[in-house]
Protein backbone atom coordinates (compact mmCIF):
# COMPACT_ATOMS: atom_id res chain seq x y z
CA UNK A 1 0.00 0.00 0.00
CA UNK A 2 2.80 2.74 1.17
CA UNK A 3 4.78 1.41 -1.88
CA UNK A 4 1.76 2.44 -4.36
CA UNK A 5 0.86 5.76 -2.33
CA UNK A 6 4.95 6.67 -2.59
CA UNK A 7 4.57 5.47 -6.41
CA UNK A 8 1.88 7.51 -6.78
CA UNK A 9 3.23 10.88 -5.97
CA UNK A 10 6.53 10.57 -7.12
CA UNK A 11 8.54 10.05 -3.44
CA UNK A 12 12.34 10.19 -3.99
CA UNK A 13 13.82 8.52 -1.03
CA UNK A 14 14.36 11.43 1.20
CA UNK A 15 11.06 11.67 0.96
CA UNK A 16 10.20 8.46 1.43
CA UNK A 17 12.27 8.86 4.50
CA UNK A 18 10.48 11.59 6.18
CA UNK A 19 7.15 10.38 5.41
CA UNK A 20 8.10 6.82 7.13
CA UNK A 21 9.76 9.10 10.09
CA UNK A 22 6.60 11.51 10.67
CA UNK A 23 4.20 8.27 10.83
CA UNK A 24 6.57 6.54 13.40
CA UNK A 25 6.42 9.76 15.09
CA UNK A 26 2.53 10.07 15.31
CA UNK A 27 2.92 5.94 16.27
CA UNK A 28 4.92 7.20 19.53
CA UNK A 29 1.88 9.80 20.09
CA UNK A 30 -1.13 7.62 19.97
CA UNK A 31 0.78 4.73 22.02
CA UNK A 32 1.67 6.83 24.67
CA UNK A 33 5.38 6.85 24.63
CA UNK A 34 6.32 10.52 24.31
CA UNK A 35 6.94 12.05 27.26
CA UNK A 36 4.35 14.45 28.15
CA UNK A 37 7.21 17.93 27.75
CA UNK A 38 7.67 16.72 24.27
CA UNK A 39 4.05 16.12 23.25
CA UNK A 40 3.95 19.67 21.53
CA UNK A 41 7.59 19.01 20.16
CA UNK A 42 6.24 16.24 18.44
CA UNK A 43 3.73 17.83 16.51
CA UNK A 44 5.55 20.21 15.33
CA UNK A 45 8.18 17.33 14.06
CA UNK A 46 5.10 15.68 12.66
CA UNK A 47 4.12 18.57 10.64
CA UNK A 48 7.40 19.23 9.38
CA UNK A 49 8.26 15.65 8.18
CA UNK A 50 4.53 15.70 6.17
CA UNK A 51 5.64 18.94 5.08
CA UNK A 52 9.32 17.29 3.86
CA UNK A 53 7.13 14.40 2.37
CA UNK A 54 5.15 16.23 -0.25
CA UNK A 55 7.03 19.93 -0.73
CA UNK A 56 11.06 18.31 -0.49
CA UNK A 57 11.63 21.33 2.14
CA UNK A 58 14.57 21.10 4.62
CA UNK A 59 14.33 18.69 7.83
CA UNK A 60 15.59 19.58 11.30
CA UNK A 61 17.95 16.96 13.04
CA UNK A 62 16.24 15.04 15.95
CA UNK A 63 18.34 12.07 15.84
CA UNK A 64 20.92 10.94 19.07
CA UNK A 65 24.01 13.10 20.11
CA UNK A 66 27.16 12.64 18.80
CA UNK A 67 29.02 9.82 20.70
CA UNK A 68 33.08 9.94 20.14
CA UNK A 69 33.20 7.57 23.14
CA UNK A 70 36.23 5.15 22.40
CA UNK A 71 37.70 7.61 19.65
CA UNK A 72 40.74 9.85 19.55
CA UNK A 73 41.71 12.64 17.72
CA UNK A 74 44.01 11.86 14.91
CA UNK A 75 44.16 15.08 13.48
CA UNK A 76 43.00 18.68 13.70
CA UNK A 77 43.82 21.70 11.44
CA UNK A 78 42.68 25.13 12.86
CA UNK A 79 44.29 27.14 10.19
CA UNK A 80 45.98 29.63 12.76
CA UNK A 81 49.05 30.40 10.68
CA UNK A 82 49.65 32.78 8.01
CA UNK A 83 49.37 30.35 5.13
CA UNK A 84 47.89 26.91 4.40
CA UNK A 85 49.74 23.73 5.46
CA UNK A 86 51.19 22.42 1.97
CA UNK A 87 53.14 18.98 3.93
CA UNK A 88 49.50 18.09 4.99
CA UNK A 89 46.88 19.77 2.29
CA UNK A 90 47.52 19.53 -1.46
CA UNK A 91 45.38 21.80 -3.84
CA UNK A 92 43.42 20.32 -6.49
CA UNK A 93 43.26 21.38 -10.06
CA UNK A 94 40.97 19.33 -12.47
CA UNK A 95 40.28 22.45 -14.99
CA UNK A 96 36.83 22.32 -17.37
CA UNK A 97 34.54 25.29 -17.07
CA UNK A 98 36.24 26.78 -14.23
CA UNK A 99 39.88 27.42 -12.75
CA UNK A 100 40.69 26.04 -9.65
CA UNK A 101 43.76 27.86 -8.03
CA UNK A 102 45.39 28.06 -4.87
CA UNK A 103 45.37 31.69 -5.01
CA UNK A 104 41.82 31.44 -4.03
CA UNK A 105 42.95 29.72 -1.22
CA UNK A 106 44.04 31.79 1.95
CA UNK A 107 44.13 31.79 5.80
CA UNK A 108 42.84 34.95 7.45
CA UNK A 109 42.21 35.53 10.82
CA UNK A 110 42.24 31.89 12.29
CA UNK A 111 40.15 30.62 9.47
CA UNK A 112 40.92 28.98 5.94
CA UNK A 113 39.23 31.05 3.31
CA UNK A 114 38.33 29.90 0.17
CA UNK A 115 37.10 32.47 -2.68
CA UNK A 116 35.32 32.54 -5.97
CA UNK A 117 35.58 35.51 -7.99
CA UNK A 118 35.94 36.01 -12.44
CA UNK A 119 39.67 37.13 -12.32
CA UNK A 120 40.77 38.82 -16.21
CA UNK A 121 44.29 38.18 -15.28
CA UNK A 122 44.02 34.73 -13.55
CA UNK A 123 47.33 32.42 -13.48
CA UNK A 124 45.14 30.22 -16.54
CA UNK A 125 43.50 33.25 -17.98
CA UNK A 126 40.07 35.02 -17.53
CA UNK A 127 37.47 33.55 -16.25
CA UNK A 128 35.92 32.24 -13.01
CA UNK A 129 38.45 31.03 -10.25
CA UNK A 130 37.70 28.97 -6.81
CA UNK A 131 39.80 26.86 -4.69
CA UNK A 132 39.70 22.75 -4.37
CA UNK A 133 42.00 21.35 -1.54
CA UNK A 134 42.84 17.62 -0.37
CA UNK A 135 44.87 16.39 2.63
CA UNK A 136 47.56 14.26 1.83
CA UNK A 137 47.36 11.33 3.93
CA UNK A 138 43.83 9.12 3.48
CA UNK A 139 41.65 7.66 6.66
CA UNK A 140 39.32 4.71 6.48
CA UNK A 141 36.40 5.17 8.66
CA UNK A 142 36.43 7.41 11.68
CA UNK A 143 34.49 10.63 12.51
CA UNK A 144 35.14 13.42 10.04
CA UNK A 145 33.73 17.18 10.98
CA UNK A 146 34.39 20.90 9.83
CA UNK A 147 33.29 23.99 11.24
CA UNK A 148 32.49 26.67 8.87
CA UNK A 149 30.15 29.14 7.20
CA UNK A 150 28.87 27.94 3.55
CA UNK A 151 29.34 30.29 0.61
CA UNK A 152 26.00 32.23 0.23
CA UNK A 153 24.97 30.68 -3.29
CA UNK A 154 22.01 32.20 -5.24
CA UNK A 155 21.14 29.07 -6.91
CA UNK A 156 20.80 25.88 -8.12
CA UNK A 157 22.94 26.59 -10.64
CA UNK A 158 26.09 28.92 -8.48
CA UNK A 159 29.05 28.13 -6.67
CA UNK A 160 28.63 26.01 -3.86
CA UNK A 161 30.10 24.81 -0.59
CA UNK A 162 31.76 21.13 -0.03
CA UNK A 163 33.28 18.88 2.38
CA UNK A 164 33.37 15.43 0.95
CA UNK A 165 35.62 11.90 1.06
CA UNK A 166 36.49 10.31 -2.45
CA UNK A 167 38.72 7.48 -3.46
CA UNK A 168 39.85 6.57 -7.05
CA UNK A 169 37.05 4.02 -8.47
CA UNK A 170 34.27 5.38 -6.98
CA UNK A 171 32.53 5.49 -10.38
CA UNK A 172 33.78 2.38 -11.73
CA UNK A 173 31.36 -0.68 -11.19
CA UNK A 174 34.08 -2.83 -10.99
CA UNK A 175 36.10 -1.62 -8.14
CA UNK A 176 33.29 0.81 -6.19
CA UNK A 177 31.71 -3.22 -6.08
CA UNK A 178 28.35 -0.51 -4.31
CA UNK A 179 30.61 0.48 -2.43
CA UNK A 180 33.01 -1.14 -0.39
CA UNK A 181 35.35 -0.94 -2.81
CA UNK A 182 35.15 2.93 -2.80
CA UNK A 183 31.96 5.55 -2.41
CA UNK A 184 32.02 9.10 -2.55
CA UNK A 185 30.24 10.67 0.47
CA UNK A 186 29.11 13.83 0.43
CA UNK A 187 29.51 14.97 4.10
CA UNK A 188 27.79 18.25 3.21
CA UNK A 189 26.93 20.26 0.15
CA UNK A 190 25.44 23.52 0.37
CA UNK A 191 23.03 24.30 -2.25
CA UNK A 192 20.08 27.27 -2.41
CA UNK A 193 17.01 26.32 -0.98
CA UNK A 194 14.84 25.69 -4.19
CA UNK A 195 12.44 23.87 -2.72
CA UNK A 196 11.73 25.80 0.03
CA UNK A 197 11.71 29.34 -2.12
CA UNK A 198 14.71 30.67 -1.07
CA UNK A 199 17.18 31.93 -2.60
CA UNK A 200 20.11 30.96 0.01
CA UNK A 201 21.44 28.03 1.79
CA UNK A 202 19.60 27.19 4.94
CA UNK A 203 21.19 23.73 5.66
CA UNK A 204 22.87 21.32 3.73
CA UNK A 205 22.53 18.21 1.85
CA UNK A 206 24.48 14.98 2.10
CA UNK A 207 24.60 11.85 0.02
CA UNK A 208 25.93 8.91 -1.15
CA UNK A 209 27.27 7.62 -4.75
CA UNK A 210 28.82 4.67 -5.66
CA UNK A 211 28.97 2.77 -8.63
CA UNK A 212 27.92 -1.23 -8.71
CA UNK A 213 24.63 -1.50 -6.46
CA UNK A 214 22.79 -2.85 -10.07
CA UNK A 215 23.76 -4.45 -13.21
CA UNK A 216 23.67 -0.95 -15.03
CA UNK A 217 27.56 -0.43 -14.83
CA UNK A 218 27.25 2.90 -17.02
CA UNK A 219 24.87 4.32 -14.37
CA UNK A 220 26.11 6.38 -10.92
CA UNK A 221 23.88 4.84 -8.11
CA UNK A 222 23.74 7.14 -4.91
CA UNK A 223 21.27 8.83 -2.49
CA UNK A 224 20.77 12.14 -1.83
CA UNK A 225 19.12 12.81 2.03
CA UNK A 226 17.48 16.10 0.99
CA UNK A 227 18.18 19.14 3.25
CA UNK A 228 18.94 19.54 6.79
CA UNK A 229 18.93 23.03 8.68
CA UNK A 230 21.50 24.47 10.56
CA UNK A 231 21.73 27.71 12.54
CA UNK A 232 22.09 30.57 9.33
CA UNK A 233 24.92 28.72 7.65
CA UNK A 234 25.97 31.74 5.30
CA UNK A 235 26.74 33.96 8.69
CA UNK A 236 27.14 31.87 11.72
CA UNK A 237 29.17 28.48 12.27
CA UNK A 238 27.97 25.70 12.38
CA UNK A 239 30.03 22.01 12.88
CA UNK A 240 28.77 19.11 9.87
CA UNK A 241 30.33 15.87 10.69
CA UNK A 242 29.92 12.34 9.25
CA UNK A 243 30.68 8.72 11.44
CA UNK A 244 32.05 6.60 9.18
CA UNK A 245 31.83 2.87 11.11
CA UNK A 246 31.76 -0.80 9.82
CA UNK A 247 28.46 -0.45 9.21
CA UNK A 248 26.80 2.91 8.81
CA UNK A 249 27.68 6.17 7.58
CA UNK A 250 26.24 8.35 10.16
CA UNK A 251 25.42 12.33 9.55
CA UNK A 252 25.69 15.15 12.33
CA UNK A 253 24.60 18.85 12.27
CA UNK A 254 26.31 20.74 15.52
CA UNK A 255 26.54 17.14 17.41
CA UNK A 256 22.67 16.11 16.26
CA UNK A 257 22.02 12.61 13.74
CA UNK A 258 20.64 13.61 10.97
CA UNK A 259 20.58 10.41 9.04
CA UNK A 260 22.28 7.36 8.58
CA UNK A 261 22.66 4.67 5.83
CA UNK A 262 24.61 1.60 4.78
CA UNK A 263 23.63 2.33 1.18
CA UNK A 264 24.75 -0.07 -1.52
CA UNK A 265 26.29 -3.22 -0.51
CA UNK A 266 27.99 -1.97 2.12
CA UNK A 267 30.03 1.02 3.27
CA UNK A 268 33.65 1.59 1.70
CA UNK A 269 36.22 -0.70 3.21
CA UNK A 270 38.99 1.37 1.46
CA UNK A 271 41.33 4.33 2.51
CA UNK A 272 39.33 7.49 0.99
CA UNK A 273 40.47 11.13 0.53
CA UNK A 274 39.05 14.04 2.22
CA UNK A 275 38.33 16.95 0.57
CA UNK A 276 37.49 20.71 1.19
CA UNK A 277 36.05 22.10 -1.93
CA UNK A 278 34.03 25.39 -3.87
CA UNK A 279 32.38 23.42 -6.41
CA UNK A 280 31.06 24.56 -9.85
CA UNK A 281 28.21 24.23 -11.87
CA UNK A 282 28.77 21.49 -14.67
CA UNK A 283 27.42 24.38 -17.26
CA UNK A 284 28.97 27.34 -16.10
CA UNK A 285 27.86 29.41 -19.43
CA UNK A 286 24.24 28.75 -18.60
CA UNK A 287 24.49 29.37 -14.85
CA UNK A 288 25.93 32.60 -15.56
CA UNK A 289 23.10 33.55 -17.49
CA UNK A 290 21.16 32.66 -14.31
CA UNK A 291 22.74 34.93 -12.15
CA UNK A 292 26.24 33.76 -11.24
CA UNK A 293 28.09 37.45 -10.94
CA UNK A 294 29.01 37.63 -7.17
CA UNK A 295 32.23 36.61 -5.33
CA UNK A 296 31.89 35.44 -2.62
CA UNK A 297 33.86 32.97 0.18
CA UNK A 298 33.71 29.39 1.92
CA UNK A 299 34.91 30.04 5.63
CA UNK A 300 36.49 27.45 7.44
CA UNK A 301 37.59 27.47 11.33
CA UNK A 302 38.75 24.12 11.75
CA UNK A 303 38.60 20.37 10.57
CA UNK A 304 38.75 17.44 12.57
CA UNK A 305 39.30 13.71 12.41
CA UNK A 306 38.56 11.49 15.02
CA UNK A 307 39.71 7.72 14.58
CA UNK A 308 38.57 4.20 16.97
CA UNK A 309 41.69 4.78 19.45
CA UNK A 310 44.27 2.19 19.56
Amino acid sequence: MLEQFFTYFKFAFRQRAAFLAALDTIKQLLTFKVPFTKITASVLAVMELFTAAFFDTPRTPRGPQLDLSGYELVFCDEFDGDSLDTDVWTPFVTGGSYKESPEQIQLKDGNMVVTTEYRTDGPMGEGWYTGDMALKEQYCKGYFEIRCKVFNNKSRGDFWSAFWLTCDGVYDAEVSKGGPGGCEIDIFESFADVPGGHDYPRGITPAVWCNGVDDNASSIDGINFGQWFSNDPVNEFNTYGVLWTDEYYIWYINGVECFRTSYGNGVSEVPEILRVSMCSPHRLPEALERGVDEPGAYVIDYVKIYQPAQ
